[in-house]
């Protein structure tokens, strides 16, 4: 119970479901990239603003309520896991104005997406740098020595 404790506060739980979001995001952006020449091939993507308001609703109830507990509650396209993390569903990018369909029928802008991976790699990189700088906090605060 106290080690649940331990790891439900501060920004770790923030941080897990950051991280889960960002890998299963990697997949679906590289997914898109792989089938960029496929027929009939539209784009997909995780519902970031959702995620994001998610996230943002659950930091905020628990400022409110308690700083020790953090309740990730699921949306219609996020659900949490048993392990800390998330599951989200990827959903099918509907056209918008600056959006092209090709001949093909394919939706994929091989630029946009390249741009999107690179910039979801940098969150999940900056991400797990913090993680792992909370972690040396933890292990620091346990062994009572400052490396």
């Amino acid at each position: 119970m106290y080690i649940k404790a331990m790891f439900d506060q501060g920004a770790m739980p923030v941080l897990e479901r950051c991280i889960s979001f960002y890998e299963q995001r990697n997949r679906v952006l590289a997914n898109n990239i792989a089938n960029f020449d496929t027929p009939n091939y539209l784009r997909r993507d995780l519902p970031v603003a959702e995620f994001q308001a998610q996230l943002a609703k659950t930091i905020e109830e628990r400022a409110a309520t308690n700083p020790r507990v953090f309740r990730f509650e699921g949306s219609a396209n996020i659900q949490p896991n048993a392990l800390g993390g998330i599951n989200a569903q990827a959903i099918i990018d509907q056209l918008a104005r600056d959006q092209f369909l090709r001949h093909d029928g394919n939706n994929v802008n091989i630029d946009q997406e390249m741009s999107e991976l690179a910039k979801n790699n940098l969150l999940h990189s900056a991400m797990t740098q913090i993680l792992v700088k909370e972690f040396k906090m933890l292990s620091t605060a346990i062994s009572g020595v400052v490396k």
